[in-house]
């Protein structure tokens, strides 16, 4: 997947197997449907989802037809999750087998001679449920409006699980990455995102990984959110948490769902733009710090969120402490490798003389040079070269010097009044 502008970047999230189901509000349920929402609602357009589930407790709601008390067919829903026991099923029997499905607005009836028959039918048009393999010949008890039953999300997914599912998207091109509701006061998710990222630097897939705060005692504790120990340029801390509405009531999430928010911001602005000042589409924020305690939270490597004139990021900063603190610092080296990996793609498998190396060299050029017009570089240096050992093992060696663009985090003014 090549980016051909400076904006093209994209967002990877990962969450717990969820589904939109009228639930009593719970912070642990909907981290996927609730973290997608808040993508989109401040920009995001590209999203790599895996439905992440507890492998011990998610299950398939089930139903088994029976004749008396012998099981003839089992159906059961097609995934796994708490959706599946709101299937209702209808069984009739006379000359034919009658047999209704209901799921919300969803109705299905199939009319069939014999249970091997229903099977049939059921797995070829069934968007509801599936057919297990285990069949026996006979007519099956009637009922009347009974429930599937048995089925979990899974919603206790623990690391492992999520460990599992980032490994699904290890070779997939994307920028940014976060674990839908998870946030740092579960270090076992941390240690999970953590390497992740070191995994996907050295096979060249780097990307930068968002995780919000969690709440101390049911709010947002300063001590504990500056207490943290984060000190990775590919990871951003974001506090506090947010206020969403659900069922006409305004309820409280952690920083985790903030993350969600900042990275769809963050994906919808190109690698040069800081997202210092930027607002974010949210109802409102769990804690409203004062100007001391959004200091200490930028000092202490935090990226925060102020209310004023909407709700806005006070400074664009990783949890790194040195030369890549900036996000943008980060997103435009980033972007520079992947552009100049890409360029020399071409040239694989092509003569190793100075004539091929100038070509590209001159390829090389012509990117990094748009990304001077564009004002992610200030400038740089590139050399292209191959020492005649270097040849013979078909090796060329790109050195380059990136002057990254540097945002402006405050103005200080002076004035004289005469």
């Amino acid at each position: 997947m090549a980016y051909d502008t400076l904006s093209s970047f994209h967002c990877q999230i990962f969450g717990q197997f969820t589904v939109i189901l009228s639930l009593s509000f719970n912070a642990i349920t909907l981290t996927l449907i609730r973290a997608l929402e808040l993508i989109y609602q401040n920009g995001g357009q590209t999203v790599y989802a895996v439905r992440t589930a507890a492998k011990s407790s998610c299950s398939k709601a089930k139903y088994e037809l029976k004749s008396d008390s012998e099981t003839l067919l089992t159906l059961q829903a097609k995934t796994p999750g708490n959706w599946g026991n709101e299937i209702k099923i209808t069984v009739t029997v006379n000359t034919e087998i009658t047999v209704k499905l209901f799921q919300d607005r969803i109705e299905e009836t199939y009319s069939v001679k014999t249970i091997e028959e229903l099977k049939t039918e059921v797995n070829q048009k069934s968007a509801l449920v599936e057919a297990e393999e285990t069949i026996k010949p006979g007519k099956p008890n009637p009922v009347n409006d009974a429930n599937f039953s048995g089925g979990n999300n899974g919603a206790d997914a623990a690391s492992d699980d999520y460990k599992r599912s980032l490994a699904l998207l290890e070779n997939e091109i994307v920028n940014i990455v976060l674990l839908a509701g998870q946030d740092v006061s579960k270090t076992a998710m941390l240690t999970a995102l953590e390497g992740h990222l070191k995994t996907t630097a050295g096979i060249k897939r780097e990307r930068i990984g968002i995780i919000g705060s969690g709440f101390t005692n049911g709010k947002d504790s300063l001590e504990t959110i500056t207490g943290h120990t984060l000190n990775n340029d590919r990871i951003i801390f974001t506090a506090p948490g947010i206020l969403v509405s659900s069922q006409g009531k305004q309820n409280k999430l952690p920083g985790s769902y903030l993350a969600a928010a900042v990275a769809g911001m963050l994906s919808s602005l190109p690698v040069q733009t800081s997202p210092t000042n930027k607002t974010l589409t949210i109802e409102g924020l769990t804690t409203e710090f004062n100007s001391a305690k959004l200091e200490k939270l930028v000092t202490n490597r935090v990226l925060t969120v102020e209310k004023r004139a909407g709700f806005r990021i006070v400074k664009g900063i990783t949890t790194d402490d040195g030369a890549w603190k900036q996000i943008t610092t980060r997103r435009i080296v980033d972007y520079a490798i992947y552009g100049v990996r890409s360029s020399c793609n071409p040239y694989i498998g092509k003569l190793n003389n100075e004539r091929v190396r100038g070509a590209m060299k001159a390829t090389l050029n012509a990117f990094l040079t748009r990304m001077v017009d564009n004002e992610a570089l200030v400038s740089y240096q590139l050399d292209v070269s191959a020492t005649r050992a270097q040849e013979k093992e078909g090796k060329v060696m790109v050195t380059m010097t990136l002057m990254p663009t540097f945002s402006i985090d405050f103005i200080q003014v002076t004035m004289y009044l005469e």
